[in-house]
C-alpha cells in the first residue's frame, strides 16, 4: 500500500509539474502576443498621427492653393475693372498677402539700369517710406535683383543673416527672411515684387514659385495701366499743344490785326472818315472774334464750364467759333436738352469737338448738319458733312480721331457708328442710354 501511495504521489507531482510547465508556456505565449499587440498598436498610432499630419498638410496646401486661385481671380478682375496704375498697385499689395503673408512688401519698377520703389506696405515709419519712394538705385548694386534680371526666376532668402545675396539697409535690421520675384511680361522684366518677414526661415522656394504665378498675372495689369497712363499723358500734352497752336493761329493773329489797325486808325480817320468808320467796324468784328475764341479756350481750360451749361448750347457755341474761323456753314437742330451727368456731357462735347475738327482738317466740306436730343435718359447725336468722305476700312496712319471718339463713347457705355463713302460725305451717329439706376436718379 505504501508503494501504491508513493506511486500516486509521484504521478500527482508529475501531473502538477506538467500543468505548471503548460501554464508557464501559456503565460509566455500570452506575454509575447501582448508585446506584438502593443507594438502593433504603437505602429498604428504612429501611422494614425502621420495620416493626421498628412491630412493637415493636404488641407494647408488646399487652403494655400485656394488663396492663390482667389488672388489670381481678383487680380484678373482688377485688370478688367481699372486702368489706374495707383489702384492696380494698391490692389496687388492688398491681394498678395492672401497668397503669401508678409510683414513688409514692395513693388519696384525697372527703368533703364535703375530700380525704384513705387509702392510699399507694412512699414510703419512713414518718413522712411517716403524716403525710399524717392530713391533711384543702380541695379548693379543689388546682387539679388541683378541675378533675377539675368535668370528671370524667383528667389527666396530664408535667412538674411547667412545669405551672400542679401544687402541690408539702414533701419531694416528687423528683416530676417526675404522673397523676391520678377514682374515679367514675356521676356521683359518690368520690375520686382519683394516681401519681407521678421521671422528667420519664414520664406521658402515654394513660396517663391507660388508668388511667381501671381506676379505673372500682376504684370499684365501693370503693363496695361502703364500704357494707359502714357497714353493719357500724351493726350494731355497733345491737348496743350493744340491749345497753344490755336492761341497762335487765332487769338494771337487777331490781336496782331487789331494792334495794326488801331496803330493806323488815327491817320486813316484824319484822311478819310468813311474809311475810319469801316476800320472801326473791322476792329469790332475782330474783337468779337477774339472774345469768342477766348471763350472757347476757357471751356478747354475750365471743365466746369462744360458741365454748367446745356450741351445743345455748347454745340451752338462750338459751331459758331468754327464758322467764324473757317466760313463753314452749320445747320443745328436741338430738340430737347435734359440734364446729363458731368462725365457724359464732357465726353459728348469732346466727341462733337473732335468730329468737327476732323471735318475742318480733312473733309473739305462746306456744310455740316448737327442733330442733338437728350430726353428721358437717352441721347441721340448725329453729325453729317458734305465733304469728300473716306473709306472707313482704309484710314491713313496718324488719323486717330475716329479711334479716340470710339474709345470715349464706349467708356460711358454708348455706341457710335461712322458711315462714309468717297465724295459723299460722312455721317456720325452717337447713341447713349443711361443705366436704369441713373435714370431713376
Amino acid at each position: 500500500m505504501d508503494h501504491s501511495y508513493k506511486n500516486f504521489e509521484a504521478e500527482l507531482e508529475r501531473r502538477v509539474e506538467a500543468r505548471t510547465v503548460a501554464l508557464q508556456s501559456q503565460i509566455a505565449e500570452q506575454s509575447a502576443v501582448e508585446v506584438v499587440l502593443r507594438k502593433a498598436n504603437e505602429t498604428l498610432e504612429i501611422q494614425h498621427q502621420e495620416q493626421l499630419e498628412e491630412n493637415k498638410q493636404t488641407q494647408l496646401l488646399e487652403q494655400e492653393q485656394r488663396a492663390l486661385t482667389e488672388a489670381l481671380r481678383d487680380t484678373i478682375a482688377t485688370m478688367s475693372s481699372t486702368l489706374d496704375l495707383n489702384k492696380v498697385l494698391d490692389q496687388i499689395l492688398e491681394t498678395v498677402g492672401r497668397v503669401t503673408p508678409y510683414d513688409g512688401a514692395n513693388v519696384l519698377f525697372v527703368e533703364s539700369d535703375l530700380v525704384h520703389v513705387v509702392r510699399q506696405r507694412g512699414y510703419v515709419e512713414k518718413a522712411q517710406e517716403k524716403e525710399w519712394l524717392s530713391q533711384r538705385i543702380p541695379i548693379t548694386k543689388l546682387a539679388a535683383l541683378q541675378q533675377l534680371m539675368d535668370i528671370g526666376k524667383p528667389l527666396a532668402i530664408p535667412d538674411t543673416s547667412v545669405s551672400p545675396l542679401w544687402i541690408g539697409f539702414p533701419g531694416l535690421d528687423w528683416i530676417h527672411s526675404n522673397i523676391i520675384v520678377p514682374i515679367r511680361l514675356k521676356d521683359k522684366v518690368l520690375g520686382f515684387l519683394s516681401l519681407d518677414s521678421a521671422t528667420p526661415g519664414f520664406f521658402t522656394q515654394v513660396h517663391a514659385e507660388r508668388l511667381q504665378t501671381f506676379a505673372d498675372q500682376a504684370a499684365i495689369a501693370i503693363h496695361n495701366a502703364r500704357l494707359y497712363d502714357r497714353a493719357k499723358r500724351a493726350a494731355i500734352l497733345a491737348e496743350r499743344n493744340r491749345l497753344a497752336s490755336e492761341l497762335h493761329d487765332t487769338i494771337s493773329q487777331t490781336l496782331w490785326s487789331i494792334s495794326l489797325i488801331t496803330e493806323r486808325l488815327p491817320s486813316i480817320w484824319q484822311m478819310n472818315r468813311d474809311e475810319g468808320q469801316r476800320s472801326l467796324i473791322t476792329l469790332n468784328q475782330l474783337a468779337q472774334s477774339a472774345l469768342t475764341e477766348m471763350r472757347s479756350l476757357l471751356l478747354e481750360l475750365r471743365p466746369s464750364e462744360l458741365t454748367d451749361a446745356k450741351l445743345g448750347d455748347l454745340i451752338h457755341q462750338l459751331a459758331a467759333i468754327i464758322a467764324s474761323r473757317t466760313g463753314l456753314k452749320f445747320s443745328i437742330t436741338v430738340e430737347s436738352q435734359d440734364t446729363l451727368s458731368p462725365d457724359v456731357q464732357i465726353v459728348l462735347y469732346r466727341v462733337t469737338q473732335e468730329a468737327l475738327n476732323n471735318i475742318v482738317r480733312h473733309a473739305s466740306a462746306t456744310q455740316v448738319d448737327i442733330y442733338f436730343a437728350s430726353r428721358a435718359g437717352h441721347v441721340d447725336l448725329t453729325i453729317q458733312d458734305n465733304g469728300r468722305g473716306f473709306d472707313p476700312d482704309h484710314i491713313a496712319l496718324g488719323h486717330l480721331g475716329l479711334s479716340i471718339m470710339n474709345d470715349r463713347i464706349q467708356g460711358i457705355g454708348g455706341s457710335i457708328k461712322t458711315t462714309s463713302q468717297k465724295k459723299q460725305g460722312t455721317l456720325i451717329k452717337v447713341s447713349w442710354t443711361a443705366h436704369p439706376d441713373e435714370s431713376a436718379k
